[in-house]
């Protein structure tokens, strides 16, 4: 997975929007924080396995990668916002030993990457998101282009009055 590529893509869609909507000089970062709990929240929803009340806890798989694909638009544009966004070397990917777990570890690392905006809180979730993509059986190739897809509808969107 080309990452700095990834960045590039995330870039201009972050450029376009804050282009659009008058946001050149707006701190976005407690927003961009706010819309990644959203996403991993939905995500989770698609994923149905910690759903113990609920007799249909068959994952989604589709609606799983779609979600996934949100969730990378945000990591990706809060390692723009300012903290220093990764070389292009891979990184880890920290794997609990249940997806609940890595769910819940990685709802607690945005919490601290939300009080302390450093390269390395940043890392860690990072690790924690691509660990969740792996534990899911996402392969790289499909993140990328759920990803791009996801980007591309994205722009459209904006283009459309979104």
């Amino acid at each position: 997975m080309n990452l700095t590529e990834l960045y590039e893509i995330q870039g201009g869609l972050d450029y376009h929007i804050r282009d659009r909507k008058g946001l050149q000089d707006e701190d976005l970062m407690k927003e961009k924080v706010l819309a990644l709990y959203v996403e991993l929240g939905e995500l989770a929803n698609e994923w149905r396995r910690f759903k113990f009340w609920s007799e249909d806890q068959t994952p989604r798989r589709q609606k799983m990668l779609e979600e996934y694909a949100d969730c990378f638009s945000f990591i990706l544009s809060l390692g723009l916002e300012g903290v220093i966004p990764m070389e292009a070397s891979e990184t880890g990917a920290f794997e609990a030993e249940t997806i609940t777990q890595q769910f819940n570890a990685l709802f607690r690392q945005l919490s601290a990457f939300d009080d302390l905006k450093s390269k390395r809180n940043y890392i860690i979730l990072f690790d924690l998101f691509r660990g969740l993509g792996k534990m899911l059986c996402f392969t790289e190739e499909e993140i990328e282009t759920a990803y791009k897809t996801k980007n591309l509808e994205n722009h459209l969107r904006q283009r459309n009055g979104y």
